[in-house]
């Protein structure tokens, strides 16, 4: 089984930007409630804004922050292959596509980027990547064991993706790291 783990340095940058920004808003508005400052108004708005978007967005990516956030998906290889997200799970050859991307199916869609994977019987599922897995990860998960064993359709739909020299450029990084 291959797990593809998150990298514990955008952990800490997301911990940073969503629970910073919830602090940097509650100190506004302490600041703000004082009324010591012409801009006191401004500093109202900007830290109820802050404390809102700062809770919501650290309440949506906390699960990062536990034991399911260190390993994002794992892969069984094979024939019989399956890519598997908590209780999701997925067979490759189902797989009409797969990309990872912001997407309109959830409000969490709008702040994180998700893996989304359509599979052949139209169904949708969504394995979030709280913004902690790399792009390049992703793509070398992809490429080295989960496209051998999809169908030709969805082996299409991921090359077309890119253009040539984009694939051949991150191809290449991966041969490096083998």
């Amino acid at each position: 089984m291959i797990e593809v783990k998150s990298r514990i340095f955008f952990r800490i940058w997301a911990f940073a930007g969503t629970a910073g920004i919830g602090l940097v808003g509650i100190w506004l508005f302490f600041e703000a409630v004082k009324f010591e400052s012409n801009y006191s108004l401004l500093y109202l708005g900007a830290g109820l804004l802050g404390m809102v978007y700062g809770l919501i967005t650290f309440l949506m990516i906390f699960p990062a922050f536990t034991k399911k956030g260190s390993v994002i998906f794992s892969i069984v290889e094979g024939e019989d292959g399956r890519l598997f997200s908590g209780k999701k799970s997925v067979y490759i050859k189902a797989i009409k596509s797969i990309k990872m991307g912001r997407h309109r199916y959830s409000p969490k869609g709008i702040f994180f980027v998700d893996v989304v994977i359509q599979t052949h019987a139209n169904g949708l599922v969504r394995i979030p990547t709280y913004n902690i897995l790399p792009e390049p990860e992703f793509y070398k998960a992809v490429e080295l064991h989960i496209l051998p064993y999809m169908t030709e359709e969805a082996r299409a739909d991921w090359i077309g993706q890119f253009t040539e020299a984009q694939r051949k450029a991150y191809l290449g990084e991966f041969h490096k790291d083998i």
